[in-house]
């Protein structure tokens, strides 16, 4: 059971990372949306439709198989790096819904707006630079929590390490 559980996170955390590569490649492809509207509504729906079938299920997937291996592996019951690996998936968690999934999709729909109505573009891509840093500050905190399952840290005081 617990090979199991290990591979499903692993594999929702490939598929949470991967998502959130994707979504910064397709937010340094965007155009102009003064310059080629269509393509970039085309793009905003599709940051939103990844950002909805395969960034928020795979990280809630993900806790899921975290959680579940927390609660079936003694071992991990008391391990700091466990621990930490649960607070880095909440900071993901709500990170990714505030800085990535709530703004990829009000601006598809702004932009699918702004197709219908030309004077919505004025409103478009105001907050780019936020959802950049927001997917790198994501990715970082991902990375980061990969980093301690894999290397597992004791996280001891030096004055208990030098005794």
């Amino acid at each position: 059971m617990g090979q199991f559980l290990k591979f499903g996170h692993s594999m929702t955390a490939i598929s949470f990372l991967g998502a959130v590569v994707v979504l910064w490649v397709f937010h340094q492809q965007l155009p102009s949306p003064g310059d080629a509207l269509e393509v970039y509504a085309a793009q905003r729906q599709t940051m939103e439709r990844i950002a909805s079938l395969v960034l928020m299920p795979s990280l809630l997937v993900s806790l899921l198989f975290g959680m579940a291996s927390m609660a079936a592996v003694p071992g991990f019951h008391g391990a700091p790096w466990a621990w930490a690996k649960l607070v880095t998936t909440v900071l993901m968690l709500e990170g990714s819904l505030l800085g990535i999934q709530s703004p990829n999709k009000r601006e598809a729909a702004r932009a699918q707006r702004a197709l219908e109505d030309v004077e919505w573009i004025a409103e478009l891509g105001q907050t780019m630079a936020a959802e950049q840093w927001s997917l790198i500050i994501i990715g970082f905190v991902a990375t980061a929590n990969v980093a301690l399952g894999v290397w597992r840290p004791r996280f001891r005081s030096r004055a208990r390490a030098s005794t």
